[in-house]
């Protein structure tokens, strides 16, 4: 059964400490992309619900609630692309924190996955709750460049 992603939206900070020096990069879409790539399913939205879809997005952003998000638009996937992608090429000479909101709410939700060179280190699958943002903070220990 092909289960397709309904809503995903999502606000990024990651923290990075090199040495006694940490940074803060914050992504909230109000601007651009913040160096994340996005295929074609992936779309930033301005502030406010969904057009498209009733009752599966959020009503607004997480960040200052009338801004923008990013969101996955699963239902136009084609039944050959099984997922979307979101990505950017980070050099890491330290852990690094990645905090992100996101808001997983619809009939059919499959499964958000932060993959750390190809390979898995955070998941959720299915409809969280109520319809909400929920908060996720992940370690990413470096490997070369993560992508």
């Amino acid at each position: 059964m092909n289960i397709k992603l309904a809503t995903i939206v999502l606000y990024l900070l990651l923290k990075h400490c090199s040495y006694t020096i940490c940074y803060t990069v914050t992504c909230d879409f109000e601007i651009d992309e913040c160096n994340w790539t996005l295929d074609s399913y992936w779309k930033v939205y301005a502030s406010g619900s969904t057009p498209d879809t009733a009752n599966s997005g959020p009503v607004a952003d997480h960040t200052t609630g009338n801004g923008n998000y990013a969101r996955f638009m699963a239902y136009s996937l084609p039944e050959t692309i099984p997922y979307g992608i979101m990505n950017t090429s980070i050099y890491l000479d330290n852990s690094t924190i990645l905090s992100f909101w996101y808001f997983m709410h619809g009939t059919q939700i499959g499964t958000l996955a932060l993959l750390v060179n190809d390979v898995p280190v955070w998941e959720k699958s299915g409809r969280q709750g109520v319809p909400a943002w929920y908060h996720a903070t992940v370690t990413i220990i470096p490997v070369n460049n993560v992508k």
